[in-house]
């Protein structure tokens, strides 16, 4: 046998020796081969699998000596080769191998551009534990959709528990929805099934589930209704029609199986951006086994809404919010959305600046009609004082009939005085259902223009709403009382008159009077900073420092109430309480008697810093009377707030109760 034709063999074994682990050792050969000798001899090899190759043989003569070292030299060159050429193959296998049974997820690897790296290689080894989760997420639970016409809300970015409705390939926001993100200026009569919207000079009016509206003397229209009923009942107003009043805009996005959804925004601000380096996917949470929202694709634009060491929390311009890793982001930019534009703006429409900077107002209450002599007499020392507020008109009945002791005499010597007369309208002399008055278009019409008539003809200079309802009442009521106030407000500044309202200091019982809604459409918000102790209620201050604070302080900061619109309402008068065996009577009496009344008993009246009034209280017998006073310190305590909060303007309850001195106190203070 000829070297020739064993070398085949030869170089397989030295394959296979390879594998097998010898690792290319070209002095240790499988067990199988064959060692060829110079002289064409073999040595069979040992039965452990390899044998020593034999050295060769030296010769003795000396010019031959170097002959045996080139032929090895030679065999180390033609097994090294051998070797590098069996790696080449078992890595080509190996990768025929992989190739066959990878061939489909690396195929996805590329088309998913993933970073052929460490983790990849281990995915394909491990792939429960390092392979991208490619399962889809639930959308419908995703989005909290839970039939076809639900549409979910991204507000800003965050999805909020609000839904709106899909109909008539319309959105709609419910009337609450409307009025928690958008504006509460909307009125909605079911049972006249009108929904109606005011501005300073105009009532827009919409027929429920009609396509049509009234606005500007014109009837204009939308190609679906402007508002409608839900199956449940629920009331709902096309987002649409809701953008022409309120500073907002939206995109409505839909996908396969009705998964809706719409971008709203009330703010511009500036947001951080960055485009995708390549394809990838947004999943609900971090992490590579999260299921997958969709798909995104290399130099989408997301925004960035929070960076975390590997993933970012992001938002896709179709309101889809997950997460993507940092790596396939390119460098954050920023951007700001173009607001909305041409929304109706109340404060650009209303006078948030009122006829007259300062008011000092004296109520005055009287129930029988008096030619203005009544007046003079109790003004006399009404130092500062330029309105005069008189006890006119008396509701009586829901239909909005009413008594007045109005009378032009009154009016002409107020003006000679140089005082305005703002004709005090109220309902505390009779009992009847306010919410069947002010709920009908047409009664809340009649007494407008029945108010607005007495007025021009007696030369009446404004109106002042001094309507009073129990909370129980106003829970009904309310809504519909702040509408007849805009529609009023309409005919008074129609006809050169000023508006005005008497409303307590706002609390969680008394929000249906809508503080916010008053300080746009009234002329003057005067707050009657007192009563904060009353008839019934248990012994205290009639007005503590404190409560006036907190009053002025909600109006202001709250409820947006411009300081030039707030008049703050003082009490001229203070409680003697009683209190015998457990029982809490009070009579209100003026300032000037309640000193008398202490000063009668001798009794030493003690300042209280933290109410800022003087206190003094009496035992006889088993009766405990208390009084809290009113004098010029606690005026002035009241007044220094008042310049603190930049309001200038106050009225007084009422006229004939403020002690001696007390108008000139106020007007020094005030006019500092």
């Amino acid at each position: 046998m000829s070297k020739c034709d064993i070398m085949p063999n030869n170089f397989v074994k030295l394959i296979k020796g390879y594998l097998m682990g010898n690792n290319g050792d070209t002095n240790r050969i499988p067990d199988d081969s064959y060692y060829m000798e110079e002289n064409g001899s073999s040595i069979p090899y040992s039965d452990d699998g390899y044998v020593e190759k034999p050295k060769p043989r030296r010769k003795k003569r000396r010019k031959k000596r170097r002959r045996p070292a080139q032929r090895a030299n030679k065999d180390v060159l033609k097994r090294l080769g051998q070797s590098v050429l069996a790696i080449i193959i078992a890595v080509a296998l190996i990768a025929v191998v992989i190739m066959v049974a990878f061939g489909d997820r690396i195929k996805e690897s590329i088309a998913n551009r993933e970073e052929l790296g460490g983790r990849w290689l281990l995915s394909l080894l491990y792939p429960e534990k390092y392979s991208y989760g490619t399962d889809p997420a639930n959308l419908k639970d995703y989005f909290q959709l839970f039939n076809n016409e639900d549409v979910a809300i991204v507000l800003q970015d965050e999805k909020i528990a609000a839904h709106a409705k899909y109909f008539d390939d319309a959105v709609y926001f419910s009337i609450d929805t409307v009025r928690d993100l958008f504006t509460k200026r909307f009125y909605v009569n079911t049972e006249e099934n009108k929904l109606l919207y005011s501005t300073s000079d105009q009532v827009i009016s919409n027929t429920i589930g009609e396509k049509t509206y009234l606005m500007d003397g014109q009837t204009k229209s939308f190609a679906f209704p402007v508002s409608r009923f839900g199956k449940d009942g629920t009331f709902y107003i096309a987002a649409d029609y809701v953008r022409l009043f309120a500073d907002f805009d939206f995109d409505f996005h839909t996908s396969g199986d009705h998964i809706n959804r719409v971008q709203v925004y009330t703010r511009w601000e500036e947001d951080r951006v960055a485009t995708l380096k390549n394809d990838t996917q947004l999943r609900i949470r971090g992490g590579i086994k999260s299921e997958v929202l969709r798909a995104l694709k290399k130099g989408e634009e997301v925004e960035i809404l929070e960076t975390m060491e590997t993933w970012s929390k992001v938002k896709t311009d179709d309101a889809f919010i997950g997460f993507v890793e940092n790596k396939t982001l390119n460098e954050a930019t920023t951007r700001t959305l173009p607001a909305a534009a041409g929304a109706y703006h109340p404060e650009n429409d209303y006078n948030m600046a009122p006829p007259i900077e300062q008011v000092m107002v004296g109520w005055h209450q009287i129930f029988d009609a008096d030619d203005g002599s009544g007046m003079l007499a109790l003004t006399e020392s009404a130092t500062g004082m330029n309105v005069v507020s008189p006890t006119w008109f008396f509701l009586k009945d829901e239909e909005g009939a009413y008594t007045q002791i109005a009378r032009q005499s009154y009016v002409e010597k107020a003006h000679e005085k140089g005082y305005q007369v703002w004709a005090l309208v109220e309902n505390m002399e009779s009992d009847f259902d306010e919410y069947a008055l002010f709920s009908s278009s047409e009664r809340r019409a009649a007494l407008i223009q029945n108010l607005i008539t007495d007025a021009l003809n007696n030369g009446i200079d404004g109106i002042n709403m001094d309507i009073e309802l129990t909370d129980s009442r106003l829970s009904k009521t309310g809504t519909h009382y702040v509408q007849f106030l805009r529609e009023l407000s309409i005919e008074t500044h129609k006809n050169g008159l000023t508006l005005s309202i008497d409303v307590p200091p706002p609390t969680e019982s008394n929000k249906p009077f809508d503080f916010e809604e008053l300080g746009y459409i009234m002329d003057y918000v005067v707050i009657m900073a007192y009563d904060e102790h009353y008839a019934g209620s248990e012994a205290g201050s009639v007005a503590s420092i404190g409560f006036v604070e907190k009053g002025l302080n909600d109006c202001l900061t709250k409820y947006s109430i411009p300081a030039e619109k707030i008049v703050c309402g003082m009490p001229f008068y203070t409680r003697i309480w009683k209190t015998e065996a457990g029982n809490v009577t009070s009579e209100a009496v003026g300032m000037d008697t309640a000193w008398e009344w202490a000063n009668n008993r001798n009794l030493e009246a003690k300042w209280l810093d933290d109410i800022c009034q003087y206190y003094v209280e009496y035992q006889d017998g088993t009766a405990l009377y208390q009084v809290w006073l009113e004098d010029e310190s606690a005026y002035h305590a009241r007044t220094g707030l008042m310049r603190e909060k930049e309001v200038k303007s106050m009225a007084g309850w009422k006229l004939g109760l403020e002690g001696s001195g007390i108008w000139d106190a106020i007007n020094g203070d005030l006019h500092r």
